[in-house]
């Protein structure tokens, strides 16, 4: 599961700040966390990792809001807030739990629209078009003016139920 979770993660920011780098900066911040088992200060990650605090604030206040690191808020003596970051198991098997749920839902609402409606793909482009649409337009691509194909959805039905259940047993 925690091959997931890295996954998960280094995929995650890798999109949100359009940068693969960022992504494996994520990655690596993640993998000191739970390799050191202990709570560490956004500075300190960023020496361990030698990289700067505020790259490192923006890639754990991101992957604090999507529940994918733990954060803990303490006062200092001198009345400053601290944030003390950390992954456990705990944090790992909720975050899979929860994206797992989300392709669920995503899988789920894909399964009922093809099992409700038929479709047409276009053979260049593959675009898929509801059968509404196609009457529109006449059977005609907008996109590549190439003529639409009728495709039978029980196959990728299938593969989609199949994936749905993959994921149900997380």
């Amino acid at each position: 599961m925690k091959d997931v979770y890295l996954y998960i993660v280094e995929k995650s920011v890798a999109l949100e700040f359009d940068s693969a780098e960022y992504g494996r900066l994520a990655r690596k911040t993640v993998e000191l966390l739970y390799d050191r088992k202990e709570e560490l200060t956004d500075d300190r990650i960023a020496i361990l990792l030698n990289i700067s605090t505020a790259e490192t604030r923006r890639i754990l206040q991101y992957l604090m809001k999507q529940n994918l690191v733990g954060v803990k808020k303490r006062s200092t003596e001198d009345y400053r807030i601290e944030y003390t970051w950390y992954v456990n198991d705990e944090v790992i098997s909720q975050a899979v739990k929860y994206r797992a749920k989300v392709v669920r839902e995503k899988i789920s609402l894909m399964i009922k629209a093809l099992t409700e409606e038929a479709f047409y793909v276009c053979p260049n482009c593959f675009m898929r078009y509801p059968v509404e649409e196609v009457m529109e337009r006449g059977g005609v691509c907008p996109i590549c003016g190439s003529h639409l194909e009728y495709v039978e959805n029980v196959e990728e039905i299938n593969k989609l139920t199949k994936v749905f259940e993959k994921l149900d047993k997380i």
